[in-house]
């Protein structure tokens, strides 16, 4: 006699891999699945993405994340230990845990009761970005409106990171890129009150509970972009900064568990975060972005009304934007980068340039098949060209994946790049994943 549970585990692991047949454009290996009190967890790989999909109280979705990548966990946090070196980083490791939303805490407790790791090592893996972080690169465009086929907002983004010395962050995250989606199965009370807690798919690295890419089941998008050419942190500073906000990354994703609403989502953004960066929002119908700095609230620019000190300027319903501010007028701003003929080692204006040239080239019919295009457009060495930084160009940082989100179907289009070369499209239908 098969048992309720074995049934309901068997149908719901057929239904998932009929999912897989129609929602990826890759070939997908087989589901690995780790049942917990509160729900059950499944992973499975496209190509060389790794998708993991949760459910339960998020003690419980940080077990199934620790029991499906085992084995990954535990050689990342080696890699890791090798090139960025875990003892000497205990403090800043200890500073940034101070900040965690317990939900955080209770998610990396479950992982390291599955992974051995103990909790401090996977705070040190879930800090693993504020280590390699540059200057950095990233490309954001998202257009609306008149400006798409659809009507409805299609957004697009490259995440660009440093190389680091021999390459030594890129192979660190070499196959390493997940698609991560939480569901959920209780109401915390945290801090800030009662939280919605949403499914949110979140496109990030093996061992980071942050994303980089977010998209939540109420159709919110959230996209980050580091910004330190436009306020370089200034180093004494960062202690009492990080105790008193929390960094971008994780104001966002808590942002898509607790919005229902674009409104709640500025409520959750308006403030100070601990170091500067850009963020998108939008959801099928609106499109902004934020400038946000340690020093003083967010500043919001709505769509195709970027038009700061820089000479250059957003097209109506588009919003592009690399990783530097539109305004100088910032506290303690320090602007090194000011020019085409002055531009970063990431050709921050170069990629700016290129993608509103190419956004312009594709006025009024974008789809997510001309911003595939757009956004994987390779930069060239003489500045042409698009805004994907290629791992053959003479640049300190390398685009490690792209998104492309249609936010009307949920659909997020991902193409990692770095994980053993140029990669395939996959196609991952997030309402088949939000549970």
């Amino acid at each position: 006699m098969v048992s309720k549970k074995t049934l309901i585990i068997f149908l719901i692991v057929l239904s998932l891999l009929i999912i897989m047949g129609c929602g990826s454009d890759t070939s997908t290996s087989a589901i690995s699945f780790y049942s917990t009190a509160t729900g059950t967890g499944y992973l499975r790989k496209a190509d060389t993405l790794w998708i993991l999909n949760l459910e339960g109280n998020y003690t419980d979705m940080g077990r199934q994340y620790g029991a499906l990548l085992k084995d990954e966990l535990i050689s990342m946090f080696h890699q890791m230990d090798n090139a960025i070196g875990y003892e000497k980083n205990r403090d800043y490791v200890n500073l940034i845990g101070s900040t965690m939303d317990e939900r955080e805490r209770q998610f990396l407790t479950g992982m390291s009761i599955e992974s051995g790791l103990e909790f401090s090592k996977h705070e040190f893996l879930n800090a693993a970005l504020f280590f390699m972080y540059a200057p950095g690169g990233c490309s954001a465009f998202a257009a609306m409106g008149r400006q798409t086929e659809s009507g409805f907002t299609i957004a697009g983004r490259n995440f660009d990171n440093p190389k680091g010395v021999d390459g030594k962050y890129v192979n660190l995250l070499r196959g390493k890129s997940i698609l991560v989606i939480y569901n959920p199965r209780e109401q915390f009370n945290g801090h800030a009150g009662t939280h919605r807690d949403n499914s949110a798919a979140v496109m990030t690295y093996i061992g980071w509970f942050h994303g980089l890419t977010i998209l939540n089941s109420k159709g919110i998008y959230l996209e980050y972009n580091n910004a330190t050419n436009s306020i370089p942190m200034i180093k004494e500073d960062l202690p009492s900064l990080l105790r008193q906000f929390k960094d971008g990354l994780h104001q966002n994703l808590y942002a898509a568990f607790d919005s229902d609403s674009l409104d709640e989502v500025h409520t959750a953004l308006t403030g100070q975060a601990s170091v500067a960066n850009m963020t998108q929002v939008a959801d099928k119908n609106h499109v902004w972005h934020y400038e946000r700095s340690p020093y003083e609230n967010s500043r919001k620019l709505p769509i195709g009304t970027a038009k700061g000190y820089f000479y250059y300027d957003n097209l109506p319903d588009m919003s592009i934007f690399t990783n530097h501010f539109f305004f100088a007028d910032w506290k303690k701003q320090q602007f090194i980068y000011t020019s085409p003929e002055n531009d970063s080692g990431s050709r921050t204006f170069a990629r700016l340039i290129n993608l509103q040239r190419l956004a312009s080239g594709a006025a009024g019919k974008i789809n997510v098949e001309i911003m595939k295009v757009v956004m994987t457009t390779h930069l060239l060495d003489n500045g042409g060209g698009g805004p994907f930084i290629g791992w053959e160009l003479n640049n300190p940082d390398v685009t490690h994946f792209t998104t492309v989100t249609d936010i009307a179907n949920k659909v997020m289009h991902i193409y990692p790049y770095v994980d053993g070369g140029p990669g395939q499209w996959t196609a991952v239908h997030l309402n088949m994943e939000f549970r």
